[in-house]
């Protein structure tokens, strides 16, 4: 009975984000799973940083409120002040995912901002995903951008197969 409701749940969740477009965005509840999340939809043109957006394939992102943090002298390119994001994926698919297949694009006050790598600070960027990730499981990724002193709105796009191949989508919220 469980598998029923589950698989049903799953096919109005593939019809929904079908007609939502690219994605839709799940305000999140701490109390449940990633997995139970995806199952409730709620569409919207661009998701607060903390909600979980999910494609028609089953593919899924939660982009954490960011956490500002002053990199270390090696940091590439050098900057005052970073914004770091932690990266949730989780694979609805059927199928092995890369999250190293994932396009960030990320701005602050509508200007570019340059993700920032410290590996001192465990910061290696998107190219150190190399893992796959099997269906019905999680990763999560930490991501940093290089940001103004002053806090700024930032956006990020995020594209799951890569740059023109999927439909973005975006988050945004001060950083």
């Amino acid at each position: 009975m469980k598998f029923a409701k589950t698989a049903a749940g799953l096919c109005l969740l593939l019809a929904v984000a079908g007609c939502a477009g690219p994605s839709v965005a799940v305000t999140p509840d701490e109390n449940l799973t990633v997995e139970q999340r995806a199952e409730t939809p709620n569409a919207s043109a661009a998701a607060a940083f903390g909600t979980q957006r999910v494609w028609t394939s089953g593919l899924s992102v939660v982009v954490s409120a960011p956490r500002s943090l002053s990199p270390s002298e090696t940091a590439i390119p050098p900057a005052k002040r970073t914004a770091v994001f932690t990266i949730t994926v989780y694979n609805g698919s059927k199928t092995p995912y890369r999250p190293s297949q994932l396009a960030v694009k990320a701005t602050a006050d509508d200007q570019q901002a340059a993700e920032l790598l410290d590996s001192v600070q465990g910061l290696n960027g998107l190219a150190s995903a190399i893992a796959e990730l099997p269906p019905g499981r999680d990763t999560q990724l930490q991501l940093a951008f290089a940001v103004p002193e002053t806090p700024v709105k930032m956006t990020l796009t995020i594209q799951p197969g890569g740059h023109d191949q999927n439909a973005p989508t975006v988050f945004e919220g001060q950083a």
